[in-house]
């Protein structure tokens, strides 16, 4: 497994705090590089948002309006940035950083092709108001997205053992891989199951479980193991199915456990 350039998506909430330690703590151990980059929505800018904003304060949507919301929004991402390079230098790793304005997803996605993990919160500013459990953005770039993803809870925690949860498919294989290497360069303990549906062959230290809701058992055996960091494949389904239906990874993502995940593509 190697990883040279990580790039962070940080914004102004815990979650973006936490996307910095744990970005820049990979980082450090694989003596990567680590890019802090922050998206101003434009949504905020443009559009219902600023019609219903400027309506409620009695001004006119565009013009001065506009570009004041816009200074502040650009001030309030430096300063996000600025606390990414602090936690960068605190971690002492090679470290830059970058503000862009668009949709966020969109924005996250045409700039990952450099990078070999994206990291991103499982939510972020709009926790308490985004539809469903995943962060409208996170859901986006975890269906979309051709990068492994670190996934990461709203505070950080240094990891204590790795957690690959495996099949046949050769990209779980590929996350089984990726992760049996992250545990031997962090020096923590790896384990791996698969739970039952056929018999396949898997390699000697898979361990071999029975399940009925596979989403289900996993969220159980993470909860058994204290400070995991969880690796899966990104995909079991077919793509129709996994854009209609969402991948088991994904459903367990939605279980908001706490627990960084690193989903491998």
């Amino acid at each position: 497994m190697e990883i040279k350039n990580i790039l962070a998506c940080v914004d102004s909430s815990d979650y973006g705090v936490s996307v910095s330690r744990f970005s820049c703590f990979i980082a450090k151990k694989f003596n990567a590089h680590v890019k802090g980059f922050h998206v101003i929505d434009i949504m905020q800018l443009e559009g219902p948002f600023m019609y219903d904003l400027s309506g409620a304060l009695g001004f006119e949507p565009f013009g001065d309006f506009s570009s004041k919301i816009r200074a502040i929004l650009e001030e309030k991402g430096k300063n996000v940035l600025m606390a990414f390079e602090s936690i960068a230098k605190d971690f002492g790793v090679e470290y830059s950083s970058e503000m862009e304005t668009g949709v966020v997803s969109s924005t996250i996605l045409s700039a990952e092709s450099e990078y070999d993990i994206v990291c991103l919160g499982l939510k972020g500013v709009n926790e308490d108001y985004e539809r469903g459990i995943l962060g409208s953005n996170i859901e986006s770039v975890l269906r979309r997205s051709k990068k492994t993803l670190l996934v990461v809870p709203k505070h950080f925690y240094t990891p204590s053992v790795v957690l690959a949860f495996v099949n046949e498919k050769e990209i779980s294989l590929k996350a089984y891989e990726y992760a049996k290497a992250f545990a031997d360069r962090f020096g923590i303990e790896f384990k791996a199951i698969y739970f039952k549906k056929n018999d396949v062959s898997l390699p000697d230290d898979v361990e071999v479980r029975e399940a009925d809701r596979v989403a289900d058992a996993i969220e159980e055996e993470i909860k058994k193991v204290e400070k995991p960091i969880v690796f899966m494949g990104a995909y079991a389904k077919s793509k129709l199915k996994e854009i209609l239906l969402g991948s088991t990874t994904e459903n367990v993502l939605k279980k908001e456990l706490g627990v960084a995940f690193m989903v491998v593509r």
